[in-house]
């Protein structure tokens, strides 16, 4: 009897595989509404006159309409964004950045998702806007944020924006992308700590450029999904 050494693939061998696409073209789509949403949170963010916690307060009291739609759409970009970044280490091809590029995403995911929780925030700071006299909203918004351990949870902030970094440099060390990516994100961070905060639509735009290594890194495993098809 002649030995078997093939044997066709059935539908059960295919689901594995089928599976696999699907989270990946999942994680694709979530990388680019990403910062697609991100920009529509921060365009329609109310308008702040300054980073003063009464201004702050103020703004968010103004128009609970727009106070609303931002945080709601702030908080899914930034759950996309998370989701989406572990599917970015698939990307790399070989050791040439691949630590950058993992490390950069768990860090990314981390960070991401507890600013996401934090955009609530902006419900409560609202409503004792327009409840309460501003110097006690003010005072209740100032005891929350200096809690004991408030920040284990603020202070990751961080490994969001130092996680696109490395994501978006170890995209760059790969191949994948090229360094034009690393520079606008350095750019992008840069402008934040000089554009006006009174420039809501100015700081809008560049606060979404920093969310630009995901929908970038999107649409690289998009392509390799329809090359591969």
């Amino acid at each position: 009897m002649t030995p078997l050494t093939h044997t066709a693939a059935t539908p059960a061998d295919a689901r594995p595989d089928r599976a696999s696409r699907f989270l990946r073209r999942a994680g694709a789509a979530a990388l680019i509404a990403s910062p697609l949403l991100m920009l529509a949170g921060m365009i329609t963010a109310p308008p702040q006159d300054s980073a003063s916690a009464a201004d702050y307060v103020t703004s968010l009291a103004r128009d609970p309409f727009l106070t609303e739609l931002s945080a709601i759409l702030l908080h899914y970009g930034l759950i996309a964004g998370a989701l989406g970044a572990l599917a970015v280490p698939g990307l790399v091809r070989g050791r040439k950045g691949r630590w950058p590029t993992l490390l950069g995403a768990l860090a990314a995911a981390v960070g991401l998702l507890n600013v996401s929780g934090a955009v609530r925030d902006d419900w409560w700071r609202m409503v004792i806007g327009r409840q309460l006299p501003l110097g006690d909203a003010v005072r209740i918004s100032d005891t929350v944020d200096g809690s004991a351990f408030m920040p284990l949870w603020s202070g990751t902030e961080i490994l969001a924006f130092l996680g696109l970094l490395g994501l978006s440099a170890g995209l760059a060390r790969a191949g994948v992308v090229g360094w034009w990516l690393p520079a606008i994100y350095l750019a992008a961070f840069v402008g934040m700590m000089f554009i006006p905060i009174d420039l809501t639509y100015v700081a809008g735009i560049v606060f979404a450029l920093l969310f630009l290594p995901l929908g970038v890194a999107g649409a690289r495993v998009f392509q390799r999904e329809r090359a591969a098809a």
